[in-house]
This record gives structure tokens, C-alpha cells and sequence, in this order.
């Protein structure tokens, strides 16, 4: 018997709009009614994180900022039960880089996102704010943060163009070469590149959160589409990936769905179980 599901949200949850099917949405209040955990887990802050268990009704424990931070469901009053910041040592050369290069940074602290106020850069947070709909504090720079450890940052630049060397996939080649031994660097979305801490992921925040409820990893499934949702895949008893996800994914799931993230693939697997 299944107790805990674990949801990643774009491009498994959600649709390429933004949203919940209603199937997927009436999948997931049933296992919730007979007493299941629904965990909503996703790259997202938490305060981005929270409106989907608000339109789905349910009450859920939230995995955020890639694994980094987890809070209790909202009737425990949002307790932190976890959170691995990023070191500042590491935090500090990502902030020198992109103040120096001109790179929009989203800077992630105290669950409140900072970003430098720069009009030339402001496109690049309209990317990220219209997806999330995260707010912004912008600030004239970010070196004022320097020795403080971030939850997470995130590098927003331009999938492809011209110069290759600012591209999305060259610079994390760059990074991950420079600080992958220090710091994970994910590709999530085309323009995105992001960095937490090397101790966390997805898969030991779901841990946190499983030993915590004294749920074992046969009792958990995981749906998840991205390289960043690999560990939470590894990590539970039974892995979900739907027909869009990466391929890196896609082979570490159990299961990979006939349906995609734009036709249901999480409600209707939860239907069969």
C-alpha cells in the first residue's frame, strides 16, 4: 500500500500552460481523502509552490528550491523541518561571475528572491516571474550578500543565440566543470541554471520527509520529468516519469507513462493503484 506520493510540478503536474487537469487534480484529492501524503516537490520557492495544494484542496508538506528546503503541511504551521543552504564561499564566485559577465542572477534567501535591478537584465525576470509568478526584490547589486549562504541561485540567460558562450547549456558546461565537485548545477527550464547545495536534492529531502512520517521508500511513489528529479526517482519505492521527460529520466523511473504532462499522466496512473 502506497502512502506518500511525491509530485514534481513543470512538465509532470503541470501542463505547458501552467496547470492542473481537473483528472489529475481528482486523482490526487482521492488518494488524499483515503489517508494518503501528497508531497508537492519542486525547483520553485515555497511561496510558489503553495497555491497548488491551495487549488487542489488539499493540505500537503512542500519540498522546495530542488530539494534544498522542506516544510510541514500548512496545519503544522509551515514548520522547517530541513533546509541545506548553499555555501557562501561557492554562493560568493556565482554572484562575482554574473555581476562581472551581466548575467541576471535570482538570488534566494530567507524565502524572499533578490535580484540586481538592472532595465538591460529585467527581460530575463519577466522569463522567470511569468512562469512562477515569483516576486522580485531588486537590488542594485548583489555583492551586499557576500558571506551570506543562499537557499539557492539560479543563473537566467538565453537558450540559444549568437554567442554561444552565453547560452544556457555552455555556461553550465563551464560551471560544472569549474564547481561540480562543490555545488550541484542543474538545467531545468531552457534558460535556467541552477545551483544548491552538492548535500541536497530532491531524493534526501524526500528522505527527510519520509523519516519524519516513519514512511519507507516501497511505500512512496515519484513522478517527476527532469534530470533534477532523477534522486526523488531513485529514491522511491515506485517511480513515475511522463511521455515528455528527458530522457536521463525517463530511465531512471520504474514506469515510463503512455501520457504526457499536457494529457494527465499523473491522474491517470493514480487511478490504477
Amino acid at each position: 500500500m502506497y502512502k506518500l506520493v511525491a509530485l514534481d510540478l513543470d512538465g509532470t503536474l503541470l501542463d505547458d500552460k501552467g496547470r492542473i487537469s481537473a483528472r489529475d487534480a481528482k486523482a490526487i484529492t482521492a488518494f488524499s481523502r483515503k489517508g494518503g501524503m501528497v508531497v508537492l516537490s519542486s525547483g520553485r520557492m515555497t511561496g510558489c509552490v503553495e497555491p497548488f495544494a491551495k487549488l487542489m484542496g488539499i493540505d500537503c508538506s512542500v519540498i522546495s528550491y530542488n530539494g534544498a528546503m522542506v516544510r510541514l503541511t500548512e496545519r503544522e504551521g509551515r514548520e522547517l523541518l530541513y533546509h541545506e543552504p548553499l555555501e557562501s564561499s561557492h554562493s560568493d564566485r556565482i554572484v562575482d561571475f554574473c555581476e562581472r559577465e551581466g548575467y541576471l542572477l535570482n538570488y534566494y534567501l530567507d524565502d524572499l528572491l533578490y535580484a540586481r535591478g538592472d532595465a538591460s537584465l529585467r527581460r530575463y525576470a519577466e522569463i522567470y516571474s511569468g512562469q512562477t509568478k515569483a516576486v522580485y526584490r531588486f537590488v542594485d547589486n548583489l555583492s551586499g550578500f557576500r558571506g551570506k549562504s543562499p537557499t539557492k541561485l539560479i543563473l537566467i540567460t538565453d537558450s540559444s543565440g549568437p554567442d554561444k558562450s552565453r547560452t544556457r547549456d555552455f555556461l553550465y558546461g563551464y560551471f560544472e566543470g569549474a564547481m561540480g565537485r562543490f555545488v550541484n548545477v542543474a538545467r531545468t527550464n531552457p534558460e535556467y541554471l541552477e545551483f544548491f547545495s552538492k548535500k541536497t536534492d530532491k531524493g534526501v529531502a524526500l528522505g527527510r520527509l519520509a523519516g519524519h512520517y516513519s514512511i519507507r521508500r516501497e511505500e512512496i511513489i515519484a513522478f517527476g520529468d527532469g534530470e533534477n528529479d532523477i534522486p526523488m526517482l531513485e529514491y522511491a519505492g515506485l517511480s513515475v516519469a511522463p511521455s515528455n521527460s528527458k530522457t536521463a529520466a525517463a530511465a531512471s523511473a520504474g514506469v515510463v507513462s503512455r501520457y504526457d504532462n499536457n494529457n494527465s499522466a499523473v491522474g491517470r496512473f493514480l487511478e490504477t493503484i
